[in-house]
Parts: C-alpha cells; structure tokens; sequence
C-alpha cells in the first residue's frame, strides 16, 4: 500500500490513478503517524512553495516524513514535493523547507526567448544510477510544470538532468529516496514505468547511514 501525503496542495486522484494503473494501490491520509509508518510514502504538490510549507506544519507532518525518509522505506516526491525536500526556497521571499536534501531552490532567470513557467514535454538525461530509471533509455521525455528548480548541494544526489535555457536537476535519487521535478502521472508510458518501478520497491527497506 502506497500512503499519499494530503496537505491539500497535491494532484493527489492522478498520482493515486496513476498508482492503480500500473497495479498497486494508494491511500490519501494527513495522519502524522500513518505517514511516518507507511509502508511508501509519495509526497505531490502543486503551488507555492511558502503555503505548502506552511501546511504541512499546520498539520504537524514535517517530522514525521522525515522520519519516514529514515526508516529507508521508498519514499517520492513529486514537483513541489522534489523542492520541499531541500533547506530553503527563494520563491516569494525566503522560506525553509524540510531541510532532508542540502541546497535551495530558484526560479528559472533565462532570456525572453524563454517562457516561464517551463511547461510541456522535455527531454532527460540520465546523470547516476537509479533503481526508478533501469527500465528507462537514457534519454526520454517527461512531462514539466514549474517556474522553480532545485540546485542541490551534492552533485551525486542528481539522477536526471534536463536543459532550459541551461540544465537543470530534473530529478534526485538517493537510498530509497526518489524525487523529480516532472510530473511521472501525467508523462503517460514513461511516468507509468516509473511510478511502476517505485510501486515495485515495496518491501524493500535500505536503513540510511
């Protein structure tokens, strides 16, 4: 069973859709200790950055997906829920985030030739390994909405790169920790794959050092 955060700034029925297409299955809760005992825990979010942050504390969940992404049960972030992974974001001010990644997170500054946000199809490029990207070629296409891109600290925590206007991190991976800046259920075969490659995870427990 596959656990969805709801702070109520998700996609949460497309990722839970999507879930169910490639055979497994998914709940929504806002229960601290259901999130920090699921067996996976997926983390969406569209918005900003500062109101889903402050949310997620309203609601008291900040501790206890940290203490999921210790247990080294899969854990995925989608879209803002990559970015609220990291210390802090520069969008609309400056607010802290979860603080699990080191690095920021900044808007896209690209000449006029480029439209912000970046939206569509894109294509990636695989940086390091991944247990999520085995199944994937090198190079493929996913799907992108987002103004904002993360700049980790460590490099190796970099698993996608994609180019607008310069490359940026379209996706982390590290232990069983999974993010990406794209949208895996709305990227159609290739999100699919992915989202399956995730559910296939399940069971799996890497204790993080």
């Amino acid at each position: 069973m596959i656990t969805i955060v709801d702070y109520q700034m998700g996609n949460l029925r497309s990722v839970q859709k999507a879930i169910e297409r490639v055979g497994g299955q998914a709940v929504f809760s806002s229960d601290p200790h259901e999130i920090a005992t699921a067996e996976q825990l997926i983390l969406p979010g569209v918005g900003a950055f500062g109101d889903a942050m402050a949310e997620i504390n309203r609601r008291d969940l900040a501790q206890p997906i940290r203490e999921f992404v210790q247990t080294g049960r899969p854990f995925l972030g989608i879209c803002l829920g990559l970015q609220l992974l990291f210390e802090e974001s520069h969008e609309h001010g400056t607010h802290r985030g979860l603080g699990i990644l080191p690095g920021d997170v900044v808007r896209f500054d690209l000449p006029d030739t480029f439209k912000v946000p970046h939206m569509g199809w894109n294509t990636v490029r695989k940086t390091s390994e991944s247990a999520l990207l085995d199944d994937l070629a090198d190079e493929t296409h996913f799907y992108f909405v987002h103004s904002y891109y993360v700049r980790p600290e460590d490099p190796s925590l970099m698993a996608l790169a994609c180019e607008y206007g310069h490359e940026f991190c379209a996706m982390v991976s590290r232990e069983n920790l999974f993010a990406t800046q794209f949208h895996p259920e709305k990227s159609q075969a290739n999100g699919l794959q992915l989202l399956r490659s995730f559910h296939q995870l399940a069971g799996r427990t890497q204790p993080n050092t």
